[in-house]
């Protein structure tokens, strides 16, 4: 009796256990697509009852993820307004940081994980371009005009500190993070120089800093003969190889009169910080919006080329089931090879064969054998399956398509939201570059 009573004490456990598992599971799936999960939402209601409390608190965080989301990923809202119901249906699941509660008040800090489909469903319906691809992070570089000129990497300059300050809290598709520099960089580099866009020094700049990209950001108070002071800033933006790309933001704002120019108020430091950041993510998003509304499709072919070559160590027959060659050094372990115009596929090796081999693969034409010397080829096609995956984590991408595959190349359709110069740009970011090979057809480059 016991024993049996053990055992559906094991089996209820490891029905939990399995149950806990396959949430965690789904958790971990459902919110796979960052950009969607939204971080920190603080709470704090108090309410006739806690059971209320908690229940309003959880409405509320919602509406704040929601906006969160919409801000990141949204340039034009189009007076966007959300029902609450409407709200519950685009969240995946809420997740609990932390909370406290006493009779009638609730404290509580959520993760939101919304489902994507759903929302990109609610953009089609509202008629909203959207931009989910987060940017690798771009280093940030304050400088600040001050009375002994300019200053960089000082802990005690305003402009540097409010610098520090807003990039723990940017929550945009673009990661900045505050370049930190090291002991000889920040002995040897002077603001002047890099103002001059000396390529060599911002190269090195980027490097250390680990980064594909640099913001160099200004603040330079002014004077002017009439008496008039204000505060300039602009933003330029640098590439890996150190070259100046162009000036993001600009901008002139009058200041009050103080004792000194260089004594800016605080209020306006942290409204041209927020502006310029605004500015990074606005140009980002433009330059990867997804229409919903546009449905298209490209044709892409990515060319299959040769790397290894051998030679037939004797004659090759119809019936043969190995490939004696001079050597199979460097080649897969089991794949496909080229013999003329005849495609072979070998399912294993040895130093000077290929074993268990299938002829006339992909209905190449072949021979009833081919002569010692012959040359053996060997096809790349690593690069096939890499840029199926590649194309396929697009965000926007609906439909991978294999239409063929020959012994020279693929051919595959792509069908997407948006348009082609937004796909384009987004495949390029993912290394891969197309060329227009006629009319309606790209092929890869690289």
């Amino acid at each position: 009796m016991s024993f049996n009573y053990f055992k559906i004490i094991l089996t209820i456990i490891f029905k939990i256990f399995f149950f806990i598992s396959i949430s965690f599971a789904s958790i971990n799936e459902d919110c796979q697509n960052s950009s969607f999960y939204i971080k920190n939402i603080s709470v704090d209601l108090t309410k006739e009852s806690i059971n209320e409390a908690r229940f309003q608190a959880e409405n509320k965080a919602k509406l704040l993820g929601v906006r969160r989301l919409t801000n990141r990923l949204l340039i034009k809202k189009n007076n966007l307004k959300f029902k609450k119901n409407e709200i519950s249906t685009l969240v995946n699941y809420l997740k609990i940081n932390k909370e406290a509660n006493s009779d009638k008040r609730y404290l509580a800090n959520f993760d939101i994980c919304f489902n994507r489909n759903l929302v990109i469903n609610f953009f089609r319906k509202n008629k909203l371009k959207y931009s989910e691809t987060y940017r690798e992070p771009i280093s940030i570089l304050p400088i600040f005009k001050g009375p002994r000129g300019f200053v960089m990497w000082d802990e005690k300059d305003g402009w540097y500190k409010k610098w520090k300050k807003h990039i723990k809290s940017v929550d945009g598709l673009v990661k900045v993070k505050l370049a930190q520099g090291n002991f000889q960089l920040n002995r040897t580099i002077s603001a002047n120089v890099l103002l001059n866009s000396d390529k060599n020094i911002i190269n090195k700049i980027i490097k250390n800093e680990k980064t594909n990209a640099l913001l160099v950001v200004i603040a330079e108070p002014i004077l002017l003969a009439s008496g008039k002071t204000y505060l300039t800033t602009y933003a330029k933006h640098y590439k890996l190889d150190g070259k100046l790309v162009n000036t993001v933001y600009r901008n002139k704002t009058p200041l009050r009169k103080t004792s000194s120019i260089y004594d800016v108020d605080e209020n306006l430091i942290e409204k041209e910080i927020l502006k310029i950041i605004g500015s990074i993510e606005k140009n980002w998003k433009q330059n990867n919006l997804i229409d919903t509304s546009i449905l298209n499709e490209v044709d892409l072919v990515i060319p299959i080329t040769s790397i290894m070559s051998t030679k037939l160590e004797n004659k090759l027959l119809f019936n043969d089931k190995i490939v004696n060659v001079q050597s199979t050094q460097g080649f897969s372990e089991k794949g496909l090879l080229k013999i003329q115009n005849e495609s072979i596929f070998y399912k294993n090796k040895t130093l000077k064969s290929f074993n268990n081999i299938t002829r006339n693969i992909f209905n190449s034409s072949s021979q009833l054998k081919y002569e010692k010397n012959i040359p053996v080829n060997q096809k790349d096609i690593r690069v096939w399956p890499m840029v199926l995956k590649k194309l396929k984590k697009l965000p926007f991408v609906i439909e991978v398509k294999v239409v063929s595959i020959t012994n020279s190349e693929g051919r595959i359709i792509v069908k997407f939201m948006g348009n082609k110069k937004t796909f384009f740009q987004a495949v390029n970011e993912k290394k891969l570059i197309f060329e227009n090979l006629n009319s309606r057809q790209y092929v890869l480059v690289n």
